[in-house]
């Protein structure tokens, strides 16, 4: 749901101390975030998905363009926060004063396993961040060529990456493709791809890029 009223969004303070209030906190313990604050937001790691216990909060996302969208509006009794990136790209912000409290990683999984409807929410989730790296590789002009041909590997991996697999097929277009893809020239994405396979981050093999080292590949992608 596309938003055509921004003063939602610009509304919204910085949620970095927010950030430092959770991390400070046990699981368990509930965080009262005040109206026109954020429970999290894009950049800040990700430290636990959240149980709305009272209040309300919006989830929307800004994407690389700066169009916004919606994504729900979590109430007491919902789950928020849910991905498997290291850091989010989206922003919860309370619409009045709420409570919420972190949900461990166990009660989550039992949660996800008896839950399909939540699973498939954890799913749209995940879709959610890997179409945001990948919009974000398409971005012209906004990043170096190394990191936004890191970004749109990680993207088009896909849910496999975060499987703890060391060696995962990461899409099978040739550097032509790629250069048309992504706006950028083909010498610079042979480069590219030359240096990311020197450092260990990408194989090749048959036309497929493999990634062998995800994490080095993510750092570079978030830099």
């Amino acid at each position: 749901m596309l938003l055509e009223n921004k003063r939602l969004f610009a509304d919204a303070r910085p949620a970095d101390h927010r950030a430092d209030a959770v991390a400070n906190r046990s699981e368990g313990d509930s965080i009262m975030i005040p109206h026109g604050e954020s429970l999290f937001a894009p950049g800040l790691p990700r430290s636990a998905a959240y149980r709305v216990e009272s209040g309300a909060l919006c989830h929307y996302v800004v994407w690389p363009d700066g169009t916004h969208d919606v994504i729900e509006f979590a109430f007491p009794g919902e789950i928020i926060g849910l991905g498997s990136l290291a850091e989010h790209v989206s922003t919860a912000k309370a619409m009045v004063d709420t409570r919420v409290v972190p949900v461990e990683d166990d009660d989550l999984d039992q949660a996800l396993s008896n839950d399909a409807a939540l699973a498939s929410r954890m799913s749209a989730a995940n879709d959610r961040e890997f179409d945001f790296l990948r919009r974000r590789a398409l971005q012209p002009g906004l990043r170096p060529v190394l990191n936004r041909v890191a970004a749109y590997l990680i993207a088009v991996a896909g849910n496999a990456c975060r499987s703890g697999e060391t060696h995962v097929t990461a899409g099978t277009e040739g550097e032509t493709a790629l250069s048309s893809m992504l706006d950028i020239p083909a010498v610079d994405i042979s480069a590219s791809l030359a240096t990311l396979r020197a450092n260990g981050l990408i194989a090749e093999h048959c036309g497929t890029y493999v990634i062998r080292d995800f994490a080095g590949l993510e750092a570079l992608a978030d830099a």
